[in-house]
């Protein structure tokens, strides 16, 4: 019996040799669950997408749940990587959250096409979306109320706006109007702004023409379109960047991705997708 057993294990050993030097042992397969930012969500798609081309077994996700969810599950280890269209909070960064830019953005103003305006300044804004100014006859346009929409309180485009608009004119600590009508991503929120009369609302540059197909359009903030140039020159005042979101420094199969990313295939997508490649 003993022998029948050496005899055994010598040819399991054989076999798997045999089977590594004749390139059969299965490779480790790359995979990566990410999510958050939904302002992000069109990039990392892509990304995936035409990863396909660089290895056609990797097995990568996103899904578009807001910044705050995006960076909190990257820490919990709910997703290996996480989208965040804002800088990240103190809090999170203490807890070991690392940011790596992948792109710029604008946030777009945009209005219904019923809204007699085209141009706005950030204070008259900042007043809309604090609940100051109610009317759109406060700000050159018809006697008619303005209906605000916003994003959830996960969004990191929220959390932008906030500070680069609603906080820097008013001062921080400025809260939102809360009778605003509230939508969870920037896909919802153009949607909105488009089949809701005398409404506005904001979204990343990614998504005006969208925008401006279901009924909306872009306003001037300050006299500045939104565009790549004027963001990059500084005429478009709001702006920020696109992070993705490690737990510590980004190794493995995630800085795999995120070198992707960042070399030129991953930035000809961020500009194909409406976006900033970053400078």
């Amino acid at each position: 019996m003993k022998k029948i057993v050496t005899i055994m294990v010598a040819l399991a050993v054989l076999t798997a040799g045999f089977a590594f030097a004749s390139g059969q042992q299965e490779a480790e397969v790359m995979k990566l669950s990410m999510g958050g930012s939904t302002t992000c969500e069109p990039i990392i798609r892509s990304a995936i997408e035409a990863y396909a081309d660089v290895d056609p077994n990797a097995e990568l996700s996103y899904e578009g749940t807001g910044s705050s969810v995006g960076v909190q599950s990257a820490l919990d280890g709910v997703y290996d990587l996480g989208g965040a269209s804002r800088d990240l909070k103190s809090k999170e960064s203490s807890a070991g959250a690392v940011a790596t830019p992948i792109a710029l953005d604008g946030i777009a103003v945009v209005a219904n096409n019923s809204v007699g305006i085209d141009n706005i300044s950030l204070e008259d804004l900042a007043k809309i979306y604090s609940g100051e100014i109610k009317n759109w006859s406060e700000v050159g346009g018809a006697d008619v109320a303005i209906v605000v929409i916003n994003r959830d309180e996960a969004s990191g485009t929220r959390a932008a706006f906030g500070e680069l608009v609603v906080e820097k004119a008013l001062g921080k600590g400025t809260e939102y109007l809360k009778e605003a009508i509230t939508v969870e991503s920037n896909g919802d929120m153009v949607t909105k702004v488009g089949s809701t009369p005398d409404s506005i609302g904001f979204c990343g540059l990614g998504y005006v023409d969208k925008a401006i197909s279901g009924g909306a359009k872009a306003l001037l903030v300050e006299g500045a379109e939104p565009t790549v140039d004027n963001i990059l020159t500084g005429a478009y005042k709001i702006s920020r960047k696109l992070n993705i979101v490690s737990k510590g420094e980004p190794a493995g199969n995630a800085k795999v991705f995120i070198d992707y990313l960042l070399s030129d295939a991953g930035q000809s997508i961020v500009e194909d997708e409406g976006f900033i490649a970053l400078p």
